[in-house]
């Protein structure tokens, strides 16, 4: 992984490799919250070690669940093996996982917010093009308010939660 910092203001991605750093990058320097909007989970970061070691450290230092997802069509993610999944179903107070009642029309896009200062934008959530800025305050501010709209007309996916007993 590209170990120089990133230079200050929006970075254009060209490719899944640099959009897979700057994932890492924001998940690894969030201090107090972590948001996700994508379609089905199935971008690279969400399976890199060092992402999901990034959001374990930051869920287990806050208790007022720092990290939420939010999925527009989980029936099309893959269960087996997505270890986001799995870690937000062994910190359910500390992961929130929500999907979508109903697409929101006319948004292909996925995002990564950290901290309403750092983001990660790709236009099409399956594609390999995407913008980054890890103190682009104004842009993660205007997808926070987009995130935190779309999560209050969203609900628990109960395909995700899992029965310990």
């Amino acid at each position: 992984m590209n170990r120089t910092p990133p230079s200050p203001g929006p970075r254009l991605l060209a490719s899944r490799s640099e959009i897979l750093d700057a994932g890492v990058a924001i998940a690894q320097t969030a201090r107090r919250e972590l948001l996700a909007f994508d379609r089905t989970l199935d971008l690279d970061i969400y399976k890199a070690h060092a992402f999901i070691e990034a959001v374990k450290t930051l869920a287990l230092a806050r208790p007022d669940a720092p990290v939420r997802v939010l999925l527009s069509h989980p029936e099309q993610r893959i269960q087996n093996g997505n270890q986001i999944v799995g870690l937000a179903q062994r910190l359910p107070s500390r992961i929130t996982i929500r999907r979508l009642v109903d697409d929101v029309p006319g948004r292909p896009d996925a995002f990564l917010i950290g901290d309403e200062r750092a983001y990660l934008k790709l236009p099409l959530a399956e594609g390999s093009k995407g913008i980054a800025d890890m103190h682009g305050r104004m842009e993660a501010r205007r997808l926070r308010a987009d995130f935190e709209h779309m999560w209050e007309h969203a609900e628990v996916d109960i395909e995700l939660r899992r029965l310990h007993l």
